[in-house]
């Protein structure tokens, strides 16, 4: 969250969301498959599925090439695409809008890992856990 604040000089920036994902190449259809129709690779915008996310972030936690293959981000422009090499470590972050409409490519062989994060400038519609907000008080973070 720190990162995004100074990219973007923002003065107050509230958790929204985070989701770890793990996308494998050939994934086994089982019990844990919640909706095998489900096309990860479709292109889309991240405030388009909730509209309070103004910021996305992605942290990679494993390596292009040497644990999967595919699963390269890629933003789709007018001009050209971009692609973002998935590294361990490599923090990506872009603003949630129809600017950054975005997709991750198919993974073929292993599994990619990453964690995906979402922020609001909104205190009112930020992510607060009923046991965490009862015991801390409000998530919001202010820049000093």
């Amino acid at each position: 969250r720190l990162q995004l604040m100074e990219d973007y000089n923002l003065s107050t920036l509230c958790n929204s969301g985070a989701l770890l994902t793990r996308l494998i190449g050939d994934p086994p259809r089982d019990q844990w498959d919640v909706d095998p129709e489900h096309i990860y690779w479709n292109a889309h915008v991240d405030k388009a599925n909730i509209a309070t996310y103004d910021y996305s972030a992605l942290l990679y936690l494993n390596d292009f090439h040497t644990d999967f293959e595919g699963g390269e981000f890629e933003f789709i422009d007018d001009d050209k695409n971009r692609i973002v090499e998935p590294k361990a470590g490599r923090l990506v972050t872009f603003t949630s809008g129809p600017e950054n409409l975005h997709r991750v490519r198919r993974v073929s062989r292993g599994t990619r890992h990453v964690l995906a994060m979402w922020f609001t400038c909104s205190a009112e519609h930020q992510y607060a856990d009923d046991d965490e907000q009862e015991q801390s008080g409000a998530t919001e973070l202010k820049k000093e």
